[in-house]
């Protein structure tokens, strides 16, 4: 030590101040390592000076190592943390460098063709910020909804099965329109399957609820866009389209009037594609009340006969002793079996017993002729009784078997109806009906 005294002192003073200053400056630097230096030398004082005390020996050299150590500490720690900070802000500023130089190496580096394919679509954008710990929240935009494609109006949908598509420039009545453009060079359309109550015919008088059956027509179909759907005849007799007519929405506007109470059920051979759903939604009808059945039995004698029970000659109604072949479906019986053509001789018999509505099923083709393989009278047995028995009623041998009890052993197919409601006669019944008045099985003679 008294050499480097000796050697300072021997300095200018300009040197002395130079070296002053290098030294300062080399402390500064070199105070992140001289720190920890100064600490242990500090630790091995104190315990030096702490061995001395105990063993009551002179402590004086290794204190004043002790406190020069300690200033030297203090010192060097203190240029330390002014020119570097303390360790754990060195820490976080070696944290955030590395945070901020990562997002830069990623944008200069290109991403790949996989990464971009399984990256989120264009319609979702995620910003995260992690630059620093204030920036903590994720601020999402959420992917718009999908616009849902329209649907495609029933009219689109449902014309695919539609043999043709055409305006309605005018209503006949309820079941005949005129559409344009003319389909083949025709421009009238039946409506097939269902009778609506004349308006038009000349011949005839409007009939109860046409008016009404037409002007429904007329305010549905008028000026509108409709499907048409042929089933097996296209034609009629009066050289008419044969159809089934489709709304815009895609609805059977023939059904609609079955539903409605507007028409009768009609089913007309080889037409009869909807027969069993037109005659469902006519029964509804009829249970509601609805259009014609809602009429009064007067009003609907008016109406013609299309085998549902309503409609001049049925029974009930003025007239009902006439065959209308236009029937299509029997009176309500359980006894409908009474009869069938093997209980006949001759084809005049069993054309004694066709009844409106053919309750016992002898007119198989609905031609107005009973059991037609039958033979005829003249062909029959020579026999002039059974020749006038097959021309006036039904030969005795069909008779209805009776219970030992005398009771019908079938029920009579016309319940409670009197001979005027049903028309004509005589007609086989099983012994004991009510219309037996002599019990020979024959009623209304």
């Amino acid at each position: 030590m008294g050499r480097i005294y000796a050697w300072f002192g021997g300095l200018t003073t300009g040197m002395k101040v130079l070296v002053i200053v290098a030294s300062l400056v080399l402390f500064a630097v070199l105070s992140p390592l001289i720190t920890p230096l100064a600490a242990l030398t500090l630790i091995l004082c104190v315990l030096v000076v702490a061995y001395r005390i105990l063993r009551r020996r002179p402590f004086r050299g290794p204190g004043i190592l002790l406190l020069s150590s300690l200033v030297v500490l203090l010192v060097s720690s203190g240029v330390s943390n002014a020119l570097y900070g303390t360790a754990e802000e060195q820490a976080n500023s070696g944290r955030n460098s590395q945070a901020t130089s990562e997002p830069q190496k990623a944008r200069q580096q290109p991403e790949p063709e996989e990464s971009r394919a399984q990256s989120a679509p264009p319609e979702t954008t995620v910003e995260v910020a992690k630059s620093s710990p204030e920036n903590t929240q994720e601020q999402t935009q959420a992917k718009p909804k999908p616009k849902p494609k329209p649907k495609p109006a029933p009219s689109e949908k449902n014309r695919l099965h539609y043999d043709k598509t055409v305006t309605v420039s005018r209503v006949i009545d309820g079941d005949t329109v005129e559409v344009t453009p003319s389909v083949n060079g025709v421009a009238d359309v039946r409506l097939i399957g269902v009778d609506t109550p004349e308006t038009v015919d000349p011949s005839e008088e409007v009939e109860p609820y046409g008016p009404a059956a037409s002007a429904f027509a007329t305010k549905e179909l008028t000026a509108e866009k409709v499907g048409l759907e042929f089933d097996e005849e296209k034609i009629d007799q009066y050289d008419r389209l044969l159809a089934y007519v489709y709304t815009e929405d895609g609805k059977m506007f023939n059904e609609e009037l079955l539903k409605k109470g507007y028409a009768q059920a009609y089913p007309y051979p080889p037409n009869t594609k909807y027969e069993d759903k037109f005659a469902a939604e006519q029964e509804k009808a009829r249970k509601a009340d609805l259009g014609i059945w809602g009429l009064s039995r007067d009003e609907q004698c008016k109406l013609a006969d299309r085998g549902n029970g309503i409609g001049e000659g049925t029974p009930g109604c003025a007239g009902s002793s006439h065959n209308h072949q236009d029937s299509k479906a029997a009176p309500a019986s359980s006894g409908s079996d009474l009869y069938d053509c093997s209980d006949f001789a001759t084809q005049q018999e069993a054309q004694a017993q066709l009844l409106p509505g053919d309750p016992y099923g002898l007119d198989a083709d609905s031609d107005g002729k009973a059991c037609e393989d039958l033979p005829d009278s003249s062909s029959a047995s020579a026999s002039s009784s059974a020749s006038a028995t097959g021309s006036a009623q039904p030969s005795a041998s069909p008779s209805a078997p009776s219970s030992p009890s005398g009771s019908p052993s079938s029920p009579d197919p016309y319940g409670d109806w009197t001979c005027e409601e049903i028309g004509g006669g005589p007609y086989k019944v099983p012994r004991g009906s009510p219309h037996d008045a002599d019990g020979d099985g024959l009623a209304c003679e």
